[in-house]
């Protein structure tokens, strides 16, 4: 168990994720002892990635814990984590994908076409329709 308290410098933090990853303690341990005491979800994420952690794996920790989804991704982001990447990880943590606002989480992008092509004017010519942006995510055949 990791000896978190509030109020502790970054140092000190870094220094108990430290300890405790040496010791073997889990991510999720570490996460759920350092939101007991208060300490910020930045914080926990600089010095789990800092201290060897996966980004993925101490977002999915933190927000297990019942860190808020998104402080614990712009915390992942500062240190240089891709955001769409860290919003995966945290629903995978438990988070509702409904609250967080990441843009990619919900596929981003402007979407839709911007028209089809062979319109009243040019009967009879060859449609090319045009399509920009458009949105993440996926398509399967079931």
């Amino acid at each position: 168990m990791a000896a978190f308290a509030p109020g502790m410098s970054l140092g000190q933090i870094d220094q108990e994720v430290r300890t405790a990853m040496q010791r073997g303690a889990s991510l999720n341990s570490i996460a759920s002892d350092a939101r007991g005491a208060g300490v910020r979800p930045a914080f926990m994420v600089y010095s789990m990635t800092g201290n060897g952690a996966g980004a993925c794996s101490a977002v999915t920790a933190l927000v297990a814990a019942g860190y808020d989804a998104n402080e614990v991704i712009n915390g992942a982001k500062a240190v240089g984590a891709q955001g769409s990447m860290m919003v995966q990880c945290a629903i995978e943590g438990g988070a509702d994908p409904t609250q967080i606002t990441e843009a990619s989480a919900a596929g981003g992008g402007t979407g839709g076409g911007t028209g089809i092509g062979g319109g009243p004017t040019s009967f009879g010519a060859t449609p090319t329709g045009t399509f920009g942006g458009g949105g993440g995510g996926s398509v399967s055949r079931s």
